[in-house]
């Protein structure tokens, strides 16, 4: 599916490395990227940024009633998922009702028997908010991403909005999460190098941050779709696997996936 087309409230499932068979659940405006950040690999493209409060009626986020309407029709032609997952082409955790959200998707779970794990991918723009910690430490596994643990690699390649903040403030809100899980995402770029963050620098950095949250798990990957960024360029598994060997002697766990 091209997120940057569209992205319906329900979409999939679709055979995901990391989680299964999952049903994607997208909060945001199906038809237009609205992200408090603007990560230059993005596969939904650049899109507009915008700080959650900032958000308005003009924007055509799914209601709680239609998530939990499509979902319930999902459910029954797909049975045998293994996950759904919140993620899509905006800030899950941004959406006014996630809370509520996250509350329903549970106890529909409950209702109906499902086996499947309910998760999220999130930037953690919002975890500053007792609310959405609340609700993502009630998740199974509640993913965010860390990409970049030097500032200007932060503002120049994850793009946030201002209300984020430093790595250091990221970091804090990610230790908020009683069971924190972080993904990071690298690339390469020969043609300007400075938009890469597969540096050994941003790699310490890194390591040190991951050392600081003491995360459950950490997934490591590389550049796979059309990026935003048509510069960008996947790191090799060998090179993968080899951070992720000095991130595992540091007694972290991590699985890599590679292209």
């Amino acid at each position: 599916m091209n997120l940057r087309i569209h992205c319906p409230a329900i979409y999939g499932p679709v055979q995901s490395r990391r989680h299964g068979l999952s049903l994607g659940i997208n909060l945001g405006d199906p038809h237009a990227k609205v992200c408090t950040w603007g990560c230059i690999y993005c596969q939904c493209g650049f899109g507009s940024r915008k700080e959650s409060k900032e958000r308005n009626d003009g924007e055509k986020i799914p209601s709680l009633q239609q998530v939990l309407g499509e979902l319930k029709s999902a459910l029954q032609k797909h049975p045998n998922l293994d996950s759904v997952t919140m993620a899509g082409n905006s800030e899950p955790t941004a959406h006014p009702e996630f809370s509520q959200i996250v509350h329903s998707v549970l106890e529909l779970r409950k209702e109906t028997g499902g086996r499947w794990i309910f998760n999220c991918l999130s930037n953690g723009s919002e975890l500053d908010q007792d609310s959405v910690v609340n609700a993502c430490d009630r998740l199974d596994e509640a993913w965010v991403k860390l990409d970049c643990g030097i500032d200007e690699l932060f503002r120049k390649l994850n793009r946030p909005t201002p209300s984020v903040g430093t790595v250091d403030s990221h970091i804090e809100r990610i230790q908020r999460l009683s069971q924190p899980m972080l993904q990071s995402l690298f690339w390469n770029c020969s043609a300007t190098p400075e938009v890469a963050n597969w540096t050994e620098a941003n790699r310490q950095a890194l390591l040190a941050a991951y050392l600081k949250i003491a995360p459950q798990q950490i997934f490591i990957t590389t550049v796979e779709r059309e990026p935003a960024f048509q510069g960008a360029e996947p790191v090799s598994k060998e090179e993968l696997e080899t951070f992720a060997a000095e991130i595992r002697n540091r007694g972290l766990r991590v699985k890599v996936f590679a292209r």
